[in-house]
């Protein structure tokens, strides 16, 4: 078996294996494809594996920005991985993970993160419980009318979010950096819109992206401090059709808008997080300091390439 990055020529034969390895779903092929529009994107850490002229094996390690420590590290996200059914179970999943990693060390990448079965990616030296989840729940009864004008982003509006999102999430390990193109804020489903929220001077104060049926659980939410945020609430329960009581945000303990008096904020590990560290790092101190109780865990929030449902 030859274990090799991708090339051009291989992008249908990739997505075939995708398709077939996922019963016929066309979103992780969706995914391999959009991660190669960004500038970040290196096809030396895009890996496929060949029998006698044929892929039979794809993986994807994607290099992202994280913050750890209020500094940010160059890491790898592990996603996806596919090995043509007729040939799973003979090791080549594990072959094509062993060679990201030991390509994505000599490119000095500090660790590998994914979402993944702990029995299987364990065996491979992945730590489980490594971030998770938070949430907020606001009641909206007790919530002034908004006084912030919300519209759909442009793509002048970039710089000033990247500049929200440092202010919003610096202190919370594991927010990835979103990026600065366009296709970083906009998602590619229709059904998610990315909404910006200014003040009467036309100040870049928010930004929500959202599904079209859960707009009262925004997947991003970013806001300039607290007051800010309870004024983009306002603004969500005033323009929601159904009776909704209360809106679930993704934010963190750190995050900028966060305060205590906004409800009480929930950090859930997952079994499924799970990171492989690839060189010494802070994350190792991360990692045992969560495990000790004595931090916080932290929350990625995942890049507009996985919007796919």
């Amino acid at each position: 078996m030859l274990v090799r990055p991708e090339k051009v020529q291989d992008y249908a034969a990739i997505a075939a294996v995708q398709m077939r390895a996922f019963n016929q779903r066309p979103s992780e092929a969706m995914v391999v494809a959009l991660h190669r529009q960004r500038p970040e994107f290196d096809p030396d850490l895009s890996l496929i594996a060949e029998i006698d002229g044929e892929i039979v094996g794809h993986i994807l390690l994607s290099p992202y920005k994280v913050i750890m420590f209020r500094q940010e590290v160059w890491a790898v996200l592990l996603a996806p991985i596919a090995v043509d059914p007729d040939y799973q179970g003979e090791g080549i999943g594990s072959r094509l993970v062993e060679a990201g990693h030991r390509i994505a060390r000599l490119k000095g990448y500090s660790f590998s993160m994914l979402l993944g079965y702990p029995d299987y990616y364990s065996r491979l030296g992945y730590l489980p419980r490594a971030f998770g989840t938070t949430k907020v729940t606001v009641a909206t009864q007790d919530l002034p009318p908004s006084d912030l004008i919300a519209r759909p982003l442009q793509e002048g509006d970039i710089p000033a979010l990247y500049q929200l999102w440092e202010e919003s999430e610096g202190a919370v390990d594991f927010a990835l950096n979103p990026g600065t193109q366009l296709l970083d804020w906009i998602s590619p489903n229709p059904l998610i819109g990315s909404t910006v929220f200014t003040n009467a001077e036309g100040e870049v104060v928010g930004y929500t992206r959202s599904h079209a049926i859960e707009r009262y659980k925004p997947r991003v939410f970013l806001a300039q401090d607290n007051a800010v945020a309870r004024s983009m609430v306002a603004h969500i329960f005033e323009t929601e059709e159904t009776d909704i009581t209360e809106v679930i945000l993704p934010l963190h303990p750190k995050s900028a808008a966060a305060a205590p008096d906004f409800g009480i904020t929930s950090c859930e590990l997952w079994e499924v997080a799970m990171v492989y560290p690839l060189l010494p790092s802070q994350f190792e101190i991360y990692y045992n300091q969560v495990a000790a109780g004595s931090r916080l865990p932290g929350r990625p929030i995942w890049p507009t390439a996985f919007d796919l449902d």
